[in-house]
């Protein structure tokens, strides 16, 4: 931690605070468009369906779900890696208005969010760090360059189309930052036809919201997605002991427009997002009037993708996203800072598909840079990567392997590599194995903060590394109006060279490799529906500890679940989740401890006819106080209502 001054929320999201902060990120998106696009194309990754989705798709025996989780389109019943797809209509029913409140009912989820809405928020996928999962919004890698990681804070569901969760080391094919995992968000496609659909909402803490989206898809074949929409809320206090509420408002427009070139299609995303919140801060933490945070993220992208024949397809992405805050306190002092990064990205692959067999080869490089007057940081890092992914079908197995190498300006050269396979001995059953290496290269902030009298970067810092492997089984069955499903996954990860942010016996901060750790854990998802009733439930038992001093890894459950009871009625739809988190420390050392808790959120739609639907929701039924970070609030009971149309 450079400072100890450097508390305040809005900066020490761009510096690491705690002992273990390794970091994810992905890059996918693609598919062939040849006639054995849906051959078992399973090139890095094992994707074990997880069943806790909507439940018509959670449910069906081996569900012919198109994913992209290995960078090409394939059917998720012949992956390996244990992946979760989320449909629109799931984030429809769910009623989140942002990807966050859907991630926390996902299995082997943690989610921590420093205050209310808008504030930062970070998500820990199977024990690993916020900055270990890769993150990318329609194949571009997004975060802070600075920090390393994403902000989930203010990612909107409006445009949203699916969301796609890949646990387990993923750098052999998405490098740096896919150590834990990948998710990636795919924005939403115009479809034939026109349609226009618009949404509003009001609820407890001066909250309204309204989203437009117009999207279509011409007789040329030209596709086109446009959506807008903002939010406010007066929330609470960021601070829990705090006297006055700290309000978030929000705003995102994004586009998307598809267009035939010959064979092939070439793709235009535009996505931008402005995010207003005020915050508390200082050690401790406390009560800071009209000190705000401007959050603005970013993401164009031009992606060509043309097919050479039936059997090969070429695809070349360039993109940049941005991810600048800027902090500003009217009573001056540390909370005044500015933090502004940029990744510029090109990615070309050429994929291969035989008979029963696959072939992906692809470059992919990058260039991150970070920028900050405040603290006088003006650097950047450039990575380069050639990766090949090689998977067939042999007899009822269908297996994997994929190899990467990254070159990096300022760090070692690392080589990654994964195996897997999935094995369909009956129908309906699926058993899984995956071993995979991984790496997090350090941040900006780790090399190059600059040189203080209570901080400095170390720019002799080695790559994160970790090797993890996963088992799992899964039974999915249907008969008649019955479906039901239940998978299981055992996952074991290590981790060394940890990057720590260690002070001196003078309070000096300055990072070294010092870590060790691992997590481990059981994951446990089952379904059952019957006619137009359905019950969903998964359970997360995780072992995750620093190993260098026997503590728990900071705001990570041991026990963790949920359980949702939906039924339809006539029209009226209502479900029931029943949320379950287990103790944890809010910061490392078995420090700042936190209580177990149970919350309950119910949701309700009812369509007046084919055009216009009414929703309404409580969040927090029992109006439960808990913590996800110490000293920080969250909102206690809460009701929304809404209406939606479309035409």
């Amino acid at each position: 931690m450079p400072s100890p001054h450097l508390y305040s929320l809005n900066v020490a999201k761009h510096v690491r605070l705690f002992f273990f902060q390794p970091t994810l990120m992905i890059n996918a998106h693609g598919g062939c468009k040849g006639k054995k696009v849906n051959r078992h194309i399973n090139i890095s990754m094992a994707l074990t369906a997880s069943l806790f989705a909507s439940p018509v798709q959670a449910l069906e025996t081996l569900p012919n779900i198109m994913i992209t989780a290995d960078r090409i389109g394939q059917n998720q019943a012949s992956i390996s890696a244990d992946t979760t797809v989320i449909s629109r209509k799931d984030i429809e029913q769910s009623q989140a208005t942002t990807v966050v409140d859907i991630l926390r009912s996902q299995v082997g989820m943690d989610v921590a969010s420093s205050g209310g809405a808008g504030k930062t928020t970070s998500v820990f996928l199977r024990g690993g760090n916020s900055g270990q999962t890769l993150v990318l919004i329609d194949g571009v890698r997004v975060g802070s360059a600075t920090t390393g990681s994403f902000d989930w804070a203010n990612l909107s569901t409006a445009d949203i189309e699916k969301i796609e969760i890949v646990r387990g080391p993923q750098s052999s094919l998405y490098g740096g930052d896919a150590m834990g995992g990948v998710i990636q968000i795919f924005t939403r496609k115009g479809t034939q036809g026109s349609k226009t659909h618009i949404s509003g909402e009001l609820g407890s803490y001066g909250t309204s919201s309204a989203a437009v989206s117009v999207l279509g898809k011409t007789a040329s074949n030209i596709s086109y997605a446009l959506t807008a929409n903002g939010l406010r809320t007066a929330s609470v206090s960021a601070a829990v002991k705090g006297k006055e509420n700290d309000p978030y408002r929000q705003f995102t427009l994004s586009g998307r427009l598809n267009l035939p070139v010959g064979k092939g299609e070439l793709a235009l995303i535009v996505r931008h997002v402005n995010g207003k919140t005020s915050l508390d801060g200082g050690f401790p933490l406390q009560d800071i009037l009209n000190y705000t945070s401007n959050t603005k993220q970013s993401v164009a992208s031009v992606k060509l993708t043309y097919p050479l024949s039936d059997s090969i397809e070429n695809s070349l992405q360039l993109s940049r996203s941005i991810d600048d805050v800027i902090g500003y306190d009217p009573a001056g002092g540390f909370n005044n800072s500015d933090f502004r990064t940029q990744i510029d990205q090109l990615t070309w692959q050429n994929h291969i598909d035989w008979e029963a067999l696959s072939l992906l080869t692809g470059v992919d490089m990058y260039r991150s840079q970070g920028y900050s007057n405040s603290a006088r940081l003006n650097r950047a890092i450039t990575q380069a990567a050639g990766f090949a992914a090689l998977s067939g079908s042999v007899g009822m197995a269908d297996v994997n392997a994929s190899m990467r190498y990254d070159k990096n300006s300022a760090t070692p050269n690392q080589v990654t590599y994964k195996l897997g396979v999935a094995l369909h001995p009956l129908d309906g059953l699926k058993v899984s194995a995956n071993y995979g290496t991984g790496f997090k290269a350090p941040s900006l902030n780790d090399l190059y903060f600059p040189a203080s009298a209570f901080s400095a970067g170390n720019a002799n810092l080695k790559p994160e590394k970790s090797k993890g492997w996963d088992i799992g089984l899964g039974y999915q069955y249907q008969h008649s109006n019955m479906k039901a499903g239940i998978h299981a996954t055992w996952f074991h990860q290590n981790y060394q060279d940890l990057i720590v942010w260690q002070a001196s016996p003078t309070f000096f901060y300055s990072p070294i490799n010092i870590g060790k750790a691992h997590t481990q854990g059981l994951e446990i998802s089952a379904n059952m529906a019957y006619q137009a009733s359905y019950l969903q439930a998964n359970w997360t038992y995780l072992d995750a500890k620093d190993l260098t001093t026997g503590s728990w890894l900071a705001r990570r459950a041991k026990e963790s679940g949920s359980v949702t009871f939906g039924s339809t009625i006539a029209k009226l739809h209502a479900e029931v989740l029943w949320y379950i988190v287990g103790p944890r420390f809010s910061s490392a050392g078995n420090q700042k401890y936190m209580e177990a808790y149970k919350k309950i959120d119910m949701r309700m739609n009812y369509p007046i006819n084919k055009q216009w639907k009414l929703t309404a929701r409580v969040e927090n039924a029992g109006n439960v106080r808990y913590e996800e970070v110490s000293g920080y609030g969250v909102l206690g009971r809460a009701w929304y209502g809404g209406i939606s149309s479309d035409f």
